[in-house]
């Protein structure tokens, strides 16, 4: 019944049973999940990356984020601190210092945290370390209170994530080209209709050109940054509308269903009719 518990990860370190060192898989939780390594070092294995987190780093992972994480060594201290995905919203959506909102830290597709890429790393500035190192004492020593203290810590704890990825958009923006932002919402609005050929003529360019362009600033070709639109927009329809997949396909662009169903489950792990009765049955 706890809205916030921290957890000891030992599988494969010096601190757990025999039985449960070599506890090794790809699995996903129903709540959002911080992973904080006190020392030692770990590699996640998501889908479609693989992370190698140092004690400078901070790895918050979203529900329904399939990884496997490997610890480089016996004497590693890795704490999950897990955050219960309904309490997420109902503790910070009146919360909104400045102009940041802490409440879309929780949603899928903020601050760049999505189905598409359900994670994002921080820095372990030496205040973040300090709030999470509070928070694992506050828990373990149980007393009276605690969750109301793990509370008020943890919306300490992303008021300076909010500010630390706010940051990092800003120096994004400003290294971007203006011309790359149009085109990139041109793509946002056409992706289910357009071509390469057909933006590149829009914006005065050769195809081959526009694609390396938008690589260069995004670290994506033109066909892949179509297809995560498409892929992206895919959710958002399974989860937030009745449409049926045929429709569904032919919003994204695909003339076939059956296509659509085979490349969103091997982007996804899993189908869009099961993707969207998971989604909708934790809304």
């Amino acid at each position: 019944n706890e809205n916030i518990s921290v957890f000891l990860h030992w599988p494969d370190t010096k601190y757990a049973p025999i039985s449960q060192r070599k506890v090794q898989h790809f699995h996903y939780h129903d709540f959002y999940e911080i992973n904080y390594l006190y020392r030692g070092g770990v590699k996640n294995i998501l889908q479609d990356t693989t992370i190698q987190q140092g004690c400078n780093q901070i790895l918050l992972m979203n529900p329904y984020a399939y990884h496997d994480p490997k610890i480089s060594d016996p004497d590693t201290l890795l704490f999950n601190i897990l955050i219960r995905k309904e309490f997420s919203a109902e503790i910070l959506s009146g919360y909104s210092p400045g102009n940041s909102n802490l409440i879309n830290l929780f949603l899928d597709n903020s601050l760049g945290m999505g189905p598409l890429k359900p994670y994002l790393l921080f820095d372990n500035t030496p205040q973040i370390n300090f709030i999470l190192q509070q928070m694992i004492l506050e828990y373990y020593q149980g007393q009276q209170y605690s969750q109301q203290v793990l509370y008020a810590k943890l919306i300490e704890l992303w008021s300076l994530f909010a500010r630390q990825q706010t940051e990092k958009f800003a120096q994004n923006e400003h290294n971007i080209p203006e011309d790359v932002t149009k085109i990139l919402s041109y793509l946002c609005t056409h992706y289910a209709t357009t071509n390469l050929s057909e933006t590149a003529k829009q914006f005065g360019y050769s195809s081959n050109y526009l694609s390396q362009y938008l690589q260069r600033y995004t670290g994506y070709c033109y066909s892949d940054l179509i297809y995560n639109l498409k892929m992206q927009n895919a959710t958002s329809y399974l989860i937030h509308s009745n449409f049926s997949l045929e429709e569904i396909s032919e919003r994204l662009g695909y003339s076939d269903v059956n296509y659509f169903r085979k490349i969103f489950k091997k982007k996804f792990g899993i189908s869009p009719r099961a993707y969207r009765n998971q989604h909708k049955s934790n809304a």
